[in-house]
């Protein structure tokens, strides 16, 4: 598991997965609440796939607004740390 560097958010943790598949993308969760995998390369309104959700908690919308547009504002450093990170495998 690596840190996304390109940028943070309050509360949540943003990692990739070393050894994770194309296409491209990092992954989203809040603690016990839920965990989205961002495919930072899509137009924002196919980038959010919900992993998991503990049910009774609604992932705010805020929060993956916030998501998208941060994964596109930073979509090349997102995409050179993906790199990095896969050439080494």
């Amino acid at each position: 598991m690596v840190t996304v560097k390109a940028f943070t958010l309050d509360g949540l943790k943003l990692w990739f997965w070393s050894s994770d598949h194309d296409p491209p993308h990092f992954h989203c969760k809040r603690s016990g609440e839920w965990e989205i995998k961002v495919n930072f390369l899509l137009p924002a309104e196919a980038m959010i796939e919900v992993k998991w959700n503990s049910g009774n908690t609604r992932i705010p919308r805020k929060t993956t607004k916030d998501l998208c547009v941060l994964a596109a504002q930073h979509r090349p450093a997102l995409l050179e740390e993906w790199e990095e990170i896969h050439a080494a495998n």
